[in-house]
């Protein structure tokens, strides 16, 4: 008999104990949804560009995407194949295309790319040249290193998704990016059209005879004067094949079910700087995760 007290005494105090969690987690949400309501939209850009910009990346509120910043930290480490190849441990399925060519004597590759990156569906194009001839035969087995600001160049990206623009962006830069957070793609959804205007003429024909070589065919490229446009929806190179199909669509069933999670425990807000300033109040290690997925966290591993 004393033993049957003794057990719902201990039964009852956990009880309480979970009630008691559940009321003070009841309490910090309800505060934070109050703080995200109260909070104007120059308070939360401020924050959550405060938490992004160590990564190397900003957030655009009017186009609502995140994008990687001119003075990236990443600029001092460069590119290769075997990141395109690794991609998929980080939670990144995308659809790669690189273009190599050489130009005043220099080995260059100019990468796009679209895809999933963990929760998150976006694009990128950098711009890498190889500064000191290496002993490496094939352009792919190059590591290149990332473009100094002089010789940045303008370019222009519209990433699509089933023929519906999802942004726009045009920007002086070595590595233009945007990525929607909580939007889950499979790459053959996406289309990219990008522009690159380039310095002087030369350095567009090198770019153009490492676009025939890739596979592309003169009427897939519209040029006007140093200016060239195209779209990426089947690439033309190779995709990296370091990991099959079945892990291919398992990081995807994550990456879906990640994507799930963050708008069901968001769903009070309809906006995405509400969403993240209410992660941040309350659920900060929710924001830590988010924030650390795809190709922000890849970059920022190899710190």
């Amino acid at each position: 008999m004393h033993v049957n007290w003794v057990i719902l005494g201990i039964v009852a105090a956990v009880l309480l104990l979970l009630i008691f969690i559940c009321f003070i987690r009841y309490r910090r949400h309800k505060r934070a949804k109050c703080l995200v309501r109260e909070r104007c939209d120059h308070e939360k850009l401020s924050d959550l560009n405060q938490a992004l910009e160590p990564f190397g990346f900003g957030y655009d509120l009017k186009q609502d995407i995140f994008y990687s910043l001119q003075n990236a930290w990443q600029r001092n480490f460069g590119y290769g194949k075997i990141y395109d190849e690794m991609a998929p441990t980080m939670n990144m399925i995308l659809h790669c295309e690189p273009i190599y060519f050489e130009y005043d004597h220099c080995r260059w590759m100019i990468e796009f790319w679209k895809g999933q990156y963990g929760v998150t569906t976006g694009a990128e194009v950098g711009i890498y040249v190889e500064r000191k001839r290496g002993h490496e035969e094939a352009p792919e087995d190059v590591f290149y290193q990332c473009i100094s600001e002089e010789e940045e160049i303008p370019i222009g990206m519209i990433l699509y998704k089933n023929g519906k623009q999802m942004f726009r962006r045009e920007k002086k830069h070595w590595w233009l990016t945007g990525f929607a957070l909580g939007e889950f793609s499979w790459p053959g959804e996406l289309m990219l059209e990008v522009s690159v205007t380039f310095p002087n003429v030369e350095m567009l024909e090198a770019f153009l005879e490492g676009c025939y070589r890739a596979g592309y065919q003169p009427e897939d490229l519209h040029i006007w004067y140093k200016k060239i446009t195209f779209r990426l929806y089947q690439p033309k190179a190779k995709q990296p094949s370091k990991y099959g199909k079945i892990f291919g669509r398992w990081i995807q069933w994550q990456n879906a079910h990640n994507c799930k999670l963050y708008h069901r425990v968001t769903k009070d807000f309809t906006r995405t700087i509400d969403k993240l300033d209410y992660l941040l109040q309350a659920y900060p290690r929710i924001f830590g995760i988010i924030i650390k997925t795809g190709r922000i966290a890849w970059e920022k591993k190899k710190k």
